[in-house]
Order: C-alpha cells, then structure tokens, then sequence
C-alpha cells in the first residue's frame, strides 16, 4: 500500500468534484472520522466547522440534524459552500505532500490543496488553502481519519 498515492487520488477526486459518496465508498475506511478546525461561534453559518464526524450513514437512513456521520458531514459542507478546481493548481503539486511512514496504523500523509470556494447563501468566492491530515489508513490503504485546516474566517466573511 502506497498512502500516497491513495492520497493522490483522494485529492485528484476531490478537485475535480467527484461526489462525496463516491468519495467514501471509495477512499475511507467502513468507519471514517472527519474533523475540519474551526471556532465554535462560526457554527451559525459554518455548521461543519469544530465537531466530530464519524462512521457512515446507511442507505435507508435519511439525513437528519442529529446526523453526524461522514456522508452528513459532505452534506453540511455542500449545503454551505461549492467549490471549483483552481485553475492554476487543479490537484496538489509534489512538494506539497509530506509523508509519515511506519509500520501500519501511525502512518499519516499532510497535503496542502488550493481551490477556489464559494459560499451557497451569498454566491461570494475566494482561493482557499486547505491542509488536511490523513491518518488510521487500513490494510487496504483506505483512509480512517481526515483533519482539516482552512480559513474560516474567509469562509464567514464571505457567507453574510
């Protein structure tokens, strides 16, 4: 198992705006975490900010304000923002990978992304500089856990 690579394409999915289902089914493990960073009082419009996202939804489960499940956590984002791949920079170039490799569960892969964002409510976009945190990868390769840093601020600025 190459983490790299499964991160290559985690972030070649994400850039090019493969459906997040996909992307779960595809890419992380049967019982993912998802955590993007950010302050509790951006909650009121950046509802996926500063909580824990875990596991999968079921196919018969409808989403729910109590959901807090990874495929919940695609929903909140896409209900908030929309994103479009960076025309300078569609996927993340080589150097801006950095690989922590052992042997099995501590291995960890850390990305810096750009894409450009923009917020549903307000229609307003900016460049956007993610680094996410890859983690608990599985035999497979499948990813167990994703954190996220970003500009928040941006991100409430830009949704009033």
């Amino acid at each position: 198992m190459n983490i790299r690579t499964v991160v290559e394409a985690f972030c070649a999915d994400f850039a090019n705006g493969t459906h997040p289902t996909t992307i779960l089914d595809t890419r992380f493990t049967s019982n993912p975490e998802i955590y993007e960073y950010g302050p509790d009082w951006a909650r009121s419009r950046l509802p996926y900010l500063g909580r824990s996202w875990t596991g999968r939804r079921s196919s018969s489960t409808p989403s729910s304000e109590e959901d807090t499940t990874c495929d919940a956590y695609f929903d909140v984002l896409g209900q908030t923002l929309f994103f479009e791949p960076d025309n300078r920079e569609p996927t993340s170039p080589p150097d801006q990978f950095l690989v922590s490799a052992s042997d099995g569960n501590d291995d960890a892969v850390m990305v810096k992304l750009t894409s450009t964002v923009g917020s549903i409510a307000t229609g307003k976009k900016w460049v956007e500089t993610f680094v996410f945190l890859f983690g608990r990868f599985d035999a497979q390769g499948k990813i167990g856990k994703l954190e996220i840093w970003s500009d928040s601020l941006s991100a409430w600025v830009n949704s009033e």
